[in-house]
């Protein structure tokens, strides 16, 4: 019986059976299971795979999951991913909830021949899916179906690809953008929109603020995970991107100006004095 305990397994069993799956890669909370730091999953873990696959297309609809002997699915989806560069598939099945990032296998080939001419960390700046790529692996990950060129080229990745990252002038840009919604979001709770303004304070603001929050730790060395996935246990107090508001405008209004102070702290602490919020934005 498939339970949540050993889906994994049972998409492991599947994927070493299906002649269309080139490789099959493990990451995400489960690589770490029984470790301290970072912490390994916990009974509200799901299972993250990437699979790189001839047969990208199957993945549009759940048929391919009656193969699993997990049950139907309670609801399916195949959209793209948070990083943009990638289809996403989200199941949740009575046996536990699954994530798939579905890789087209021709890209990973041509990734692979970049790397054969030594070509691949140039290509890694302009090439958005590959430092995608290596900021998702480089967390851990374990190959569970491929050769051994599957592995090399997975630690070629991580060893020989930096992960995408923020640059001076770009956190510059999420400053300017920042301020540009912070007197949209005031304006919003003016007229009254509070919902409005309660969906942008979270959307926009405090966005920013995780984004930056994530870069600052990444240049001080410090562990950290994109979209603050657990942050409240890397050790650190994370008080700069806490929101909490109610949908009245004193509520609102308090939410707005604590998320654009800590705003502040965090580009000071990014880029100093070459950036500074306006004077005539109070």
């Amino acid at each position: 019986m498939v339970n949540p305990e050993n889906l994994g397994a049972a998409v492991i069993r599947w994927a070493r059976r299906e002649s269309s799956v080139c490789a099959l890669v493990l990451i995400g909370s489960q690589v770490h299971a029984g470790t301290a730091s970072p912490p390994g999953p916990d009974r509200y873990s799901d299972w993250d795979f990437q699979i790189v696959t001839t047969r990208p297309a199957r993945f549009a609809d759940r048929a391919w999951m009656r193969e699993l002997g997990a049950g139907e699915p309670l609801a399916y989806v195949a959209r793209v991913g948070r990083l943009g560069s990638a289809i996403k598939v989200s199941a949740v099945l009575p046996a536990g909830a699954l994530d798939l990032v579905v890789i087209p296998v021709r890209q990973l080939r041509m990734a692979k021949w970049l790397f054969a001419l030594g070509l691949a960390k140039r290509f890694g700046n302009v090439w958005p899916a590959l430092g995608d790529l290596a900021l998702v692996v480089r967390a851990g990950h374990r190959v569970v179906k491929g050769n051994a060129g599957w592995s090399d080229f997975f630690q070629r990745v991580v060893t020989e690809i930096p992960p995408r990252r923020l640059s001076d002038d770009e956190i510059r840009s999420v400053g300017e953008g920042f301020v540009c919604d912070y007197v949209s979001t005031r304006n919003k709770i003016a007229r009254g929109e509070l919902l409005a303004a309660q969906r942008w304070l979270h959307h926009q603001l405090a966005d920013a603020n995780f984004r930056l929050l994530h870069e600052l730790r990444q240049r001080r060395g410090e562990p950290s995970l994109s979209d603050a996935r657990r942050l409240e246990f890397l050790g650190d107090n994370p008080q700069d991107v806490v929101v909490s508001a109610l949908p009245t405008a004193e509520s609102l209004a308090a939410a707005v100006e604590k998320c654009a102070a800590g705003f502040r702290r965090l580009m000071d602490g990014l880029v100093g004095d070459t950036w500074r919020w306006p004077d005539g934005v109070r």
